[in-house]
């Protein structure tokens, strides 16, 4: 039981560094869709059980285990083992403690972090709507948009958030909270927190898990897009920059989170994924999942284990940590009783049983670990790996250090920034000038720009009122062409009458309007 966990452990921390290695290539190929259900890789390799012998062989990290002489140390000892071995720290017994300590500490804190988040949120709410099963309601505790419940979704609004936002950015900030939930992401979360507890002392699980959550929130972001179309995101990108800022819980799903700005922001000027592209990335992923779990999965050694898990769990004994208080008075009498008078005439009786006594475990001492091949080469201590690029978030900006020491500085505007792009713009009726519309712009104290448009309408009907003029004149004009043509022409009498008569009229009617 004891080397299939640590295998667990081992093979899950490699898929999430994988994950983590090929995410960013993935989603610029085959969109943010498939880089964040790779995800599911990690999280499959937890609850994959160890495999049978008959199903399958031993794995590469599997032989890989074998030969870093781990199961030796792992290896529980009899029970002849403890009873003649000398008194020494159960160091198995210590670490699982440790573990099991750290992981109920995680989760403890986890669990009364997100009712004192809850009861913070919901105390002070006004209801706002309801979609459905999500409640949408609007506290003075939130900072901008957030989703958060599972059995009970709810969908929280800043107090301002009609005056912050124009009513698109609104539309498009609620429909990316909604998209959480109808995604699954709040569950998701629930489940990765757990698989965080079991990696509390990893710190590439903890790397993982900030690059698990910036992938949700691109993937988030690239469906809302695809509903409003890739021409709206700049509008989208505004209410992006607008939600910036505030105290973000693990537990919710925010419209902003500092940390994954620059990403996001960077997504909205992508091309939408084709249907051919999403197909070939729900492929990736599956094949990535198979392939992965194939490579690190428990062979047989492992299934032979989980056979006797009943055996194992009972050899692993906690009490053992109480003996430890006890040790130093054993060692105390111990000296006492081995140096007892003993009678001189009989050493040899008791002698005999003595030694049956010592050398009845020796066909288990050879317990030792087991001597390297001459081409193998000591396990290396595992060193936690540094990330390549290190992203940390100030007030009003972002610092992207590199590995190779390069620094970058990215400023977030402010929200008087974000009001200063945005011009105010003033379209009435009114004359200024000689021309049909006029157009000034100003800029106020506070560095914003006032558009000014002034259309007029009278200058607008003369100028309609003298195009009709000039038609007429030209209609009058070709008119009596026409009749001096019709006069002259080689007609009947009685046709070139009625042709005459006609015109006549018709240039009596213009000559009635006024033109």
């Amino acid at each position: 039981m004891i080397i299939w966990l640590v295998e667990t452990m081992v093979a899950s921390s490699l898929l999430m560094a994988l994950v983590m290695m090929i995410r960013r290539p993935l989603a610029r190929w085959l969109g943010a869709g498939a880089a964040y259900m790779l995800w599911v890789l990690p999280f499959a390799r937890m609850v994959l059980p160890a495999l049978p012998e008959q199903v399958a062989d031993p794995s590469p990290l599997h032989q890989a285990m074998d030969q870093s002489g781990l199961p030796a140390m792992l290896a529980m000892p009899t029970a002849a083992q403890i009873t003649v071995a000398s008194p020494a720290l159960p160091w198995l017994e210590i670490a699982i403690a440790l573990w099991l300590t750290g992981t109920a500490i995680f989760m403890a804190v986890q669990i009364i972090g997100y009712v004192r988040f809850r009861r913070l949120i919901v105390k002070d709410a006004t209801p706002v709507g309801q979609e459905g099963r999500i409640r949408v309601i609007t506290s003075p505790q939130a900072s901008g948009p957030l989703a958060f419940g599972v059995l009970h979704p709810h969908i929280v609004l800043p107090p301002d958030f009609a005056l912050r936002y124009d009513a698109q950015e609104q539309d498009m900030a609620i429909a990316h909270e909604r998209a959480h939930h109808h995604g699954g992401d709040l569950l998701a979360n629930m489940i990765a927190l757990l698989l965080l507890a079991f990696h509390w002392c990893n710190p590439i699980a903890w790397i993982a898990y900030r690059a698990y959550r910036a992938d949700q929130e691109t993937a988030c972001d690239a469906r809302v897009l695809s509903l409003y179309g890739h021409d709206q995101a700049h509008a989208y990108g505004r209410a992006i920059l607008k939600a910036a800022g505030g105290r973000h819980y693990a537990a919710a799903c925010h419209l902003t989170r500092l940390a994954t700005l620059k990403g996001r922001l960077k997504m909205l000027s992508s091309h939408e994924a084709s249907l051919r592209r999403i197909s070939w990335g729900m492929a990736t992923v599956g094949l990535a999942t198979v392939a992965g779990l194939a490579l690190t999965a428990s062979g047989s050694r492992a299934a032979k284990q989980m056979a006797a898990i009943t055996q194992k769990v009972e050899q692993v004994d906690l009490a053992r940590l109480t003996d430890l208080v006890a040790q130093p008075a054993q060692a105390s009498i111990t000296p006492a009783v081995m140096d007892a008078p003993a009678k001189p005439s009989t050493p040899a009786a008791p002698a005999a049983p003595y030694r049956e006594a010592i050398a009845a475990p020796a066909p288990v001492a050879p317990i030792a670990p087991v001597l390297p091949a001459a081409d193998m080469t000591p396990p290396s201590p595992p060193v936690a790996p540094t990330p390549p690029v290190t992203v940390r978030s100030e007030k009003g900006r972002i610092i992207v250090t590199y590995a190779d020491g390069r620094v970058e500085t990215h400023r977030v505007p402010t929200e008087e920034e974000i009001a200063r792009m945005v011009p105010v713009v003033d379209v009435r009726d009114g004359c200024e000038g000689r021309g049909l519309t006029s157009h000034r712009e100003t800029v106020d104290a506070n560095g914003r720009r006032h558009i000014r448009v002034r259309i007029c309408q009278k200058a607008i009907e003369a100028q309609a009122r003298q195009a009709e003029h000039l038609g007429k004149v030209a209609a009058r004009s070709g008119l009596i062409a026409a009749r001096a043509q019709i006069a002259a022409a080689g007609l009947p009498a009685q046709a070139r009458a009625e042709a005459l008569r006609d015109i006549d009229e018709n240039i009596a009617e213009l000559d009635g309007e006024g033109y």
